[in-house]
């Protein structure tokens, strides 16, 4: 009997020691794993649901490649796939869609896009080489990968394409120091450009005759002209009063057309205003690129307060540059600018290797002519190796001083 109240008592015992050591060590565990949450800020989920395998039902019979096939949960590769596109990439990708026009319209015709690099050979005056090399089929290849890839709907032409990609890039928030001098300099950029639409609207001449004059004019025009059609509409052949009456008539259109033109100015008040405005708006962008360390934005400031105007007086900027460097021909400056600009790009770290876009543009003939050399090198070898002559060569290094001395940091 003790014997069994012995056993009895033993298993109490036992079943004691066991609540009171493995049911507390759960209930710190899971004590911890709450403070663990409540620290972290962040829930996480456990690994299991994390890589969770999903078996999908197959769909389509005729298709065998489906039955039953193992597919990562939408959640894993969630990130990835939504991963944000960067202001300057965004940007890039615009820009580099303009090489992409013909490309759009082989992937409608489902033309093959080497068809259409063999027919830019047949057309090329510069080189005997009648069709592309291998390397110039690998690099056109990639051009035509990178133009699929920045196209969303196959069935959206060209431009729809390209306005697709612009919403794309003005919705990212420009974030780092490089990205908001970019912002910035489009902004800038649009300002000059209203400028000087403004100056061109300045500069044409308007009729300093009041509204109700030149209204009275302009009807005895009308009433004039409405005759001389009547006459020639009354008669298959004007008698001699008819051609007199003609010649009248066109001399009372001439004197009242003189009369418009002898009163047409222009604002010249207006016109200054408009020519200091694009002054100011020169000399903002060039104190900014003093302080620019964006290649992107140098190439669109650059380009704009650089670009020599031919038939109207030059900017202050552009005076300077050239007693500066001795370069007075406008137009001259224009050629250079298309040279220069991206030399001084590429010393800012743009992209100018052989693979970059100036390089691809240059191989295959996407923007200006085609220039084989072009294929496999960089920019700057491509340069000086061969595309800048030995007569421009010194007006290049020139401009380049003079730019980098302007603007180095």
């Amino acid at each position: 009997m003790k014997s069994i109240v012995y056993v009895i008592i033993l298993v109490v015992l036992l079943l004691a020691i066991w609540y009171f050591t493995v049911g507390n060590i759960e209930e710190v565990e899971t004590k911890t794993h709450i403070n663990s949450v409540s620290l972290s800020s962040q829930k996480k989920e456990p690994k299991a649901q994390q890589n969770k395998l999903i078996v999908t039902e197959d769909k389509n019979p005729e298709n065998p490649l489906s039955i039953n096939e193992l597919v990562l949960d939408s959640t894993v590769d969630k990130d990835r796939d939504n991963t944000e596109l960067d202001y300057i990439t965004a940007y890039r990708d615009w820009q580099y869609f303009e090489n992409c026009y013909t490309d759009v319209e082989d992937f409608h015709n489902r033309k093959d896009p080497l068809d259409t690099l063999k027919e830019r050979f047949e057309n090329n005056p510069r080189e005997a080489q009648i069709e592309p090399t291998a390397q110039q089929n690998s690099y056109y290849q990639q051009h035509v990968d990178i133009c699929k890839g920045l196209i969303e709907d196959d069935e959206d032409d060209y431009y729809s394409n390209r306005s697709r990609l612009e919403s794309v890039f003005r919705n990212i928030i420009a974030k780092t120091e490089v990205e908001k001098q970019l912002e910035k300099s489009l902004q800038m950029v649009e300002e000059l450009k209203q400028a000087r639409l403004n100056y061109t609207r300045s500069n044409k001449k308007t009729s300093s005759l009041a509204p109700s004059e030149l209204k009275v004019i302009n009807l005895q025009i009308n009433d004039i002209t409405e005759r001389m059609l009547n006459l020639y509409d009354s008669a298959d052949e004007l008698n001699e009063e008819e051609n007199l009456l003609l010649q009248q008539y066109s001399h009372e259109l001439d004197v009242l057309n003189k009369q418009i033109t002898s009163h047409l100015v222009i604002d010249e008040d207006a016109l200054n205003q408009a020519n200091l405005l694009i002054e100011k708006h020169l000399g903002m962008m060039d104190a900014f690129l003093k302080t620019n360390t964006s290649p992107d934005a140098f190439l669109l400031i650059a380009g704009a307060i650089y670009k020599a105007e031919y038939y109207q007086k030059d900017m202050a900027l552009i005076s300077h540059l050239k007693r500066q460097t001795g370069i007075w021909d406008s137009y001259y400056i224009n050629v250079l600018n298309r040279l220069v600009l991206p030399l001084v790009a590429c010393s800012m770290n743009y992209p100018c290797d052989a693979e970059s876009d100036y390089m691809l543009s240059y191989c295959l003939g996407l923007r200006d002519s085609m220039f084989n050399q072009a294929c496999g090198l960089g920019l700057e070898d491509f340069y000086f190796d061969f595309y800048i002559g030995a007569n421009q060569l010194d007006d290049v290094n020139t401009y380049f001083q003079y730019l980098t001395n302007r603007y180095a940091q």
